[in-house]
């Protein structure tokens, strides 16, 4: 596994390197070994390419299991003087414990920063909007599509914006005319269009959840789904005890995506759940209305011939008429697997503004 590098669970994939930008990221047992086979690596890239590493740049990160001795050969072997991925790493906390407060309050007092510099400055309430809405909204959206944000850092931003709205300062209190949950509204129901934080996070990160469906052969999918959830469905595994914040922060989208995503297309059948999941377009709540109660069937491929075909007989056996009519209309391809896709959509792609969307006409309503 010296050359293979690290995974994360027996069901992921070995990772051996990682680029990003202009950094690149090589993995490698914390050893004696390990150090010499990387320090034969890069002096391979040298030879061949004519360019010397520069040891300056050069910063390791070790893993909780490695003792200080063993940092200390490391550092040694391959001259390295720096170490990496201590706080932030491209602008996102790298190590976030148990609280996750201190690690986002940086979010904001960007916002207040930003807020601070134009305090003063008469603008108008058009000017302010397109302030609010284009600089400080849009700083915290890196940091909602990878974490579920404190509901205080939350809070602090929405206060920092909505004082700004009413006063053109943060610190400077003045008379809130509305209620912050009215402003979030659209504009043509009577609000401005300002973002509801709490549920832009939760839209973002739904998104995350809908590429680990929707591209399931990409690293990211094979490394999260291999660590959690490599024996069952994304929308049906639980969350295990020591999940890390990542995976907690996908599973936290997730319940929005079983409000808006239903099975477009059916395939075989055997990975749909004929009362749990939404496969009926345009039907009440995506199900059956039939009661539960004593039925046999739990799975659509019940409900398939071996041609392929629906089972009229069948259906119409164990489902009210409106449910039967819905079931034998619905398109089947009778192979291949069940595929999801956003119901409110017209081509079943996600939408983070669609999602948001969703859970803003659920909170009006």
């Amino acid at each position: 596994h010296i050359s293979r590098g690290v995974r994360v669970g027996v069901h992921s994939p070995w990772i051996s390197h990682l680029l990003f930008v202009d950094d690149c990221i090589v993995f490698s047992e914390a050893s004696h070994r390990g150090a010499d086979r990387l320090r034969s690596i890069l002096g391979i890239y040298s030879r061949g390419s004519g360019q010397l590493v520069n040891r300056d740049k050069l910063a390791g990160f070790f893993s909780n299991n490695c003792d200080d001795q063993m940092k200390e050969v490391i550092r040694v072997g391959l001259d390295i003087q720096n170490e990496a991925l201590a706080e932030k790493y491209l602008g996102l906390p790298t190590a976030v414990g148990r609280s996750t407060k201190e690690s986002f309050e940086y979010l904001p007092t960007r916002v207040k920063g930003a807020i601070g510099s134009w305090s003063g400055r008469e603008a108008s309430c058009a000017g302010r909007e397109i302030l609010l809405k284009m600089v400080d909204q849009a700083i915290s959206t890196y940091s909602m599509s990878c974490w579920k944000l404190p509901v205080e850092t939350c809070d602090k931003m929405r206060a920092a914006i909505a004082n700004y709205w009413w006063g053109s300062s943060t610190d400077n209190r003045h008379i809130h005319w509305m209620r912050w949950d009215r402003l979030t509204a659209a504009k043509c129901q009577g609000g401005m269009g300002f973002r509801n934080l709490r549920h832009f996070n939760v839209a973002m990160l739904g998104k995350q959840g809908w590429k680990l469906m929707s591209r399931p052969e990409s690293l990211c999918a094979r490394v999260l789904k291999g660590r959690y959830c490599h024996d069952s469905d994304f929308m049906e595994c639980t969350r295990k005890k020591h999940a890390s914040h990542t995976w907690r922060a996908i599973l936290a989208g997730r319940e929005v995506l079983g409000q808006g995503l239903i099975k477009r297309i059916i395939g075989d059948g055997s990975l749909t759940n004929i009362w749990r999941d939404r496969w009926l377009p345009q039907h009440f709540n995506g199900r059956p209305i039939t009661p539960l109660a004593d039925q046999y069937v739990t799975r659509v491929a019940d409900l398939i011939t071996a041609s392929g075909q629906w089972n009229e007989d069948l259906v119409r056996q164990v489902f009210f008429l409106v449910d039967a009519e819905a079931i034998l209309r619905t398109p089947i391809r009778g192979r291949g697997d069940d595929i999801w896709a956003w119901e409110l959509e017209k081509h079943g792609m996600y939408s983070v503004r669609s999602a948001y969307r969703l859970l803003e006409n659920q909170r009006l309503h």
